[in-house]
């Protein structure tokens, strides 16, 4: 953008310009791991594998299976905090095919956020090949759960 079409964006009341954008709920997922492969120390932090075997995923505009798939590639880093890395398939109820790649750091919580980006050529979930979503991640032994968010414009 060049100046003059900034200009009316910079005379809008100062709470206008700052309304923050929503989140609307894409879905909650639970997803049951595989024994961690740990591949040890290398140049970016230690990585540790924790296939993806399996689960179910539901939501308002989508629902399905996690397929047995894919993995966390996830990494330590030098301060103990561990950051995912996924790669794994969703199966929606009616047959399509989602691949979805997560990426983000543990909280001191224990939960961790993400940044979760969709790949499908399904016309029907064409949609999320163009969204920016969110999600934080809780884990337990042997299983993880999702609940996902897609980031809404202000109104």
């Amino acid at each position: 953008m060049h100046l003059p079409t900034l200009l009316p964006l910079l005379t809008l009341p100062l709470a206008a310009a700052l309304t923050p954008p929503s989140l609307t709920h894409l879905y909650s997922l639970n997803c049951t791991l595989g024994a961690p492969l740990p591949v040890g120390a290398g140049p970016h932090g230690t990585r540790i594998v924790l296939p993806i075997t399996g689960g179910t995923f539901t939501g308002p505009r989508l629902s399905g299976t996690v397929l047995n798939l894919g993995a966390d590639w996830g990494l330590i880093d030098s301060n103990g905090t561990f950051s995912a890395d996924t790669r794994y398939a969703l199966q929606t109820t009616d047959g399509a095919h989602i691949f979805i790649r997560t990426s983000g750091p543990g909280q001191p919580d224990g939960r961790l956020h993400l940044r979760l980006v969709f790949e499908t050529g399904s016309a029907r979930y064409w949609w999320l090949n163009n969204i920016v979503a969110v999600g934080v991640l809780t884990s337990g032994a042997g299983f993880v759960s999702i609940d996902a968010w897609q980031l809404e414009s202000p109104r």
